[in-house]
């Protein structure tokens, strides 16, 4: 009997050991379990945060394009104003130049001609000339 009782202990044992390895087991499948979450809460977060910080560049990136493009719009404006100021400006001048320079250009041709005619006279003369 003392044979049957050792092998029935030896069992007893085994079991036990067994049991006791399924809960470690168990207990280390929930601890990682447990830091897998942690981890994947910790990535979520910092997806969530790095999202929010491209939400909030794109954000202000189009208010800064709008911001510029306003002022530019008001440059050109301001500019194109100013072009056109300067335009009338500079007509205002040019303008009564202008007339002058067309009349004494009307009187050029007739001015030549008084200029150009006695020497005319002179050269038919000297050729004998009738043209």
């Amino acid at each position: 009997m003392d044979v049957r009782k050792t092998v029935t202990d030896a069992g007893y044992i085994a079991i036990g050991l067994g049991v006791m390895g399924y809960q470690q087991t168990q207990t280390r499948r929930r601890e990682l379990t447990g830091k897998l979450d942690t981890v994947t809460g910790s990535f979520n977060a910092r997806g969530r945060e790095v999202q929010g910080f491209l939400v909030e560049s794109s954000r202000q990136v189009g208010v800064r394009g709008v911001a510029a493009r306003g002022r530019a719009e008001e440059q050109v404006r301001t500019t194109v104003s100013r072009v056109q100021e300067i335009g009338n400006e500079v007509a205002k001048f040019v303008e009564p130049v202008v007339g002058q320079v067309q009349s004494q250009l009307g009187d050029l041709p007739e001015r030549v001609v008084q200029a150009i005619e006695p020497v005319a006279a002179r050269v038919r003369e000297l050729t004998g000339s009738a043209a």
